[in-house]
């Protein structure tokens, strides 16, 4: 008699075509490789490259490991949801504050494509980090995640000139140009996105589903890159240890759990 091992069906995954993953790789290199020449360059075009590339990135994992569905509903929500709360803080100042935007180049109705696209880049792999941390959280999560992105995304922009606030009062601390009620702006807003984002957005992945080895190395590439950039090229050790502290306080427990904890 034989014995043998059962691995259940529900676990076993394919994989997509060779031609498939070469492009999201690409994508993803390509990005970093735009954002790294940002930092000799300091030209605001390279961002704007490397935005399109982390959004076609994002997008295409999102297609290659959740279907359809998924990608059509991440695309339509995300793009809506961010629109209409960048539009309302420049009309309004809530929930950002006064804030402004020059050079950043297209802009639909006063917000930079750039940002709208970071949107598309971020938002998918902080929701499989969010979703993988706490399934039962993911609000909060996900609003902590994205907001410890916003200390370092914000900070390129203001140290390049791309971003200014208006404001008197309580700054972030390392962040004397950019108040306090921004990072409050961020959490909350973050919270709702990412509350709505779980509950629309399917949360299955196709059978013939592309890893989530190469959302990994985005996560790592976005703190490395980050934490080095204000460190070398911005003179902002304050906002590396920050922004490195919140941001590594989530991609240790969800790389452990990825690598170390449960298939």
């Amino acid at each position: 008699m034989s014995i043998r091992n059962y691995n259940p069906g529900r676990n076993r995954r394919g994989r997509v075509s060779v031609a498939a993953e070469r492009f999201l790789y690409t994508s993803l290199i390509l990005s970093a490789i735009s954002l790294a020449l940002f930092l000799f360059q300091e030209n605001s075009n390279l961002i704007l490259i490397s935005a399109i590339l982390a959004a076609v990135f994002s997008l295409t994992h999102a297609q290659l490991a959740y279907a359809k569905r998924y990608f059509w509903g991440y695309l339509g929500f995300t793009l809506t949801f961010a629109l209409v709360v960048e539009t309302v803080s420049l009309k309004t100042a809530w929930p950002f504050g006064e804030v402004r935007y020059q050079n950043l180049g297209f802009e639909i109705q006063g917000v930079p494509l750039l940002i709208l696209i970071m949107w598309l880049a971020i938002s998918h792999p902080l929701l499989i980090l969010s979703r993988r941390i706490a399934p039962n959280w993911v609000f909060i999560v996900g609003g902590f995640a994205l907001t410890s992105y916003e200390l370092f995304f914000d900070q390129l922009l203001v140290a390049n000139k791309y971003k200014f606030w208006d404001f008197e009062g309580a700054h972030i601390p390392f962040q004397t140009h950019i108040p306090l009620s921004n990072l409050i702006g961020w959490l909350f807003i973050g919270t709702i996105y990412f509350g709505l984002a779980n509950l629309v957005l399917p949360k299955e992945r196709r059978k013939i589903s592309a890893s989530l080895t190469s959302i990994d190395l985005f996560l790592i590439w976005t703190w490395s890159f980050h934490v080095s950039a204000n460190i070398f090229f911005f003179g902002k050790p304050g906002t590396a240890l920050l922004g490195g502290i919140c941001y590594g306080a989530l991609l240790i427990p969800y790389l452990s759990s990825r690598y170390l904890g449960q298939p």
